[in-house]
């Protein structure tokens, strides 16, 4: 393996056509960098012909965003997408319709496949799942039953794959376990009505090109280079493939950092990143933090101790201290409180306060956790499906994100091979591809004002305005008569539909998990801590552990501050404290409230 070379982020590789892998911390400029090496290759590359294309694959579909943004006018030779949209619309779309099964029929139900979506194990597929496998005697707790299905994943195992939830002990439900052999049966129900879910175009993409290696050469020549970002958050499917198409041709250059590893939960591991090597690959590291101030990036580095990358700070105009407030009572004192210690430092540019989980965002929030979807899925699934839909979408349009706001919303209006709206729409309905997106841009137009105008509304009232609107533009929903969703929809608000959707990525949220600020930066942040364990771990950081993402959780949050960093944490004792200020934590005013 070559030795590593340290670049800057404006530094150029001359040899275009040999693999790499760059590592770089946080703030250190490597979207900079893999932009500025992209141009490079368009105007330089000699291999690079009218008919190629670069992909660059990203992890998160905001990346995907923001990377389109940034590339400007060179979008037009260069496809950025997320691996799950690239495998799905160059491997799975293409060519799913080449598996089959032991009597040669076709896996997936081709004419009816309509993009890749997230599991949802509806009451319905569940009921269908169980009597399929003849467990409705002795396996009853529907919940339970739920969280192990939507948490099944493809696991690549020695090159066979197993299909089992992400944590085991989910099979267990009450006294029985739900048989290994029997998952696959789920999924089959869900293809057979051309659904595929997230993690099934991996399984599909690695099934497909492994049978048919001459999709591999049909790839490589399409795309002679493959950029991936935050490789470090691949899984082991997704490495092959990429290895694959490496051997084949393609010239292939990772970007990430081990240290911010975070999806281990979801078979992703540091050590698959810093093992990554194919065969005459340069090794790359851009040691500079042109992001945050002095003391923030020492305290990084302390988490980073044992790594191999140590970052220097490049900026000279920030050196606040990092502070620690105890809190022992309100939520809304401790917010106050970073907010006047902004002030005093007269920063009032952007913020976020980061948090572990979801349910820690909507305490801060004051937003009730209810189980208001899975509760509305139970009695009306088609209703369900739809309406939580129309609801994301104007939660994305929140989030400045319209143009994902109208394709999530054309998603939804979901038709058979004949172009006729499924259910909840009246039947012998038809619509046209082009139609369709017309209608969504409608339906969001009106959603967006009808919501902003009321958010007390209850679904029944906003169901039937919805329908009120869509006949006017020729497509009618199911009109609401005497039954369970009836009395259910007249008392639930849209609020509290709104106040329990939660989006996998956000771009402009105050106040979100810390899973959901990776690749983000503000001016000051605030990383709220419910637990003094995850304390400890700052102070004595385990950054390499393979058995627990919880030090570069953590790392991730802190260096998303560029200027001011402030963390938030039950009461401390003497000892604990004295070990926070010997790595420059500064304690500040502790809140009492009565």
């Amino acid at each position: 393996m070559n030795k590593r070379i340290t670049i800057s982020s404006d530094g150029k590789i001359l040899d275009l056509n040999r693999h790499f892998k760059v590592i770089a911390g946080p703030g250190a400029g490597k979207t900079h960098w893999l932009i500025g090496h992209i141009k490079n290759v368009l105007q330089n590359a000699s291999n690079f012909t009218a008919n190629s294309r670069i992909a660059c694959i990203t992890y998160t579909a905001v990346g995907a965003e923001e990377m389109s943004k940034r590339l400007g006018a060179n979008t037009d030779r260069v496809d950025i997408s997320t691996i799950h949209s690239f495998l799905y619309i160059n491997v799975v779309k293409p060519y799913v319709h080449l598996l089959v099964d032991e009597n040669n029929e076709r896996i997936v139900n081709v004419e009816k496949l309509d993009g890749h979506f997230e599991n949802i194990a509806t009451g319905g597929k569940i009921f269908q799942w169980q009597k399929e496998v003849n467990n409705l005697q002795y396996i009853n707790n529907k919940e339970e039953i739920k969280e192990c299905l939507e948490s099944l994943d493809w696991i690549l195992e020695e090159g066979s794959f197993i299909l089992k939830p992400r944590k085991d002990y989910k099979r267990r439900v009450g006294n029985y376990s739900i048989k290994v052999e029997d998952l696959p049966v789920y999924k089959q129900l869900h293809w057979n009505e051309g659904m595929i879910h997230h993690e099934d175009v991996l399984y599909f993409s690695y099934k497909i090109l492994e049978k048919y290696p001459m999709i591999l050469e049909h790839l490589s020549a399409k795309y002679p280079f493959m950029f991936i970002d935050e490789f470090q958050d691949t899984s082991p499917i997704q490495a092959e493939i990429v290895k694959w198409l490496g051997s084949t041709g393609t010239v292939i250059g990772v970007i990430g950092d081990p240290a911010q590893s975070i999806y281990r939960f979801q078979g992703a591991s540091r050590q698959d990143f810093i093992d990554f090597y194919l065969p005459n690959q340069m090794e790359l590291e851009i040691e500079n933090n042109r992001r945050s101030g002095t003391k923030i990036v020492n305290l990084i580095n302390h988490l980073r101790t044992g790594d191999s990358l140590i970052q220097k700070c490049t900026r000279k105009n920030s050196a606040n201290e990092v502070q620690i407030i105890e809190c022992t009572g309100d939520v809304k004192q401790t917010i106050k409180h970073f907010h006047d210690l902004r002030g005093e430092l007269r920063l009032n540019k952007d913020y976020c306060i980061l948090t572990r989980n979801n349910n820690t965002v909507k305490i801060i929030n004051e937003v009730e956790v209810t189980e208001v979807w899975s509760d509305f899925s139970g009695i009306d699934e088609d209703r369900e499906r739809l309406l939580k839909a129309l609801l994301t979408a104007y939660r994305l349009v929140k989030d400045n994100r319209n143009d994902v706001a109208i394709k999530e919303i054309i998603r939804h209006l979901k038709t058979n091979r004949k172009g006729i709206l499924k259910a909840p729409f009246q039947k012998d309905q038809y619509i046209s591809e082009i139609s369709k997106r017309g209608l969504a841009v409608d339906i969001l137009e009106f959603i967006v004002t009808e919501i902003n105008q009321s958010l007390n509304l209850t679904l029944y009232n906003f169901y039937n305005s919805l329908n009120d609107f869509t006949k006017k533009k020729g497509f009618s929903l199911k009109n609401v008569i005497k039954s369970r969703f009836k009395d259910f929809s007249e008392t639930i608000l849209i609020s509290e539909l709104l106040n329990n959707i939660i989006l996998p990525e956000e771009r402009t949220s105050k106040i979100r998990t810390i899973h959901k600020a990776k690749g983000a930066e503000f001016e000051s942040v605030l990383l709220y801590l419910t637990d003094l364990s995850d304390v400890e771990k700052i102070i004595k950081p385990q950054i390499e552990s393979e058995k627990s993402d919880d030090s570069r959780i953590l790392y991730v949050a802190l260096s998303r501050a560029e200027d001011f960093l402030c963390i938030a944490c039950p009461p401390l004792g003497s000892e604990i404290k004295k070990e926070l200020d010997a790595i420059n934590i500064v304690d500040t005013l502790n809140i009492h409230i009565n």
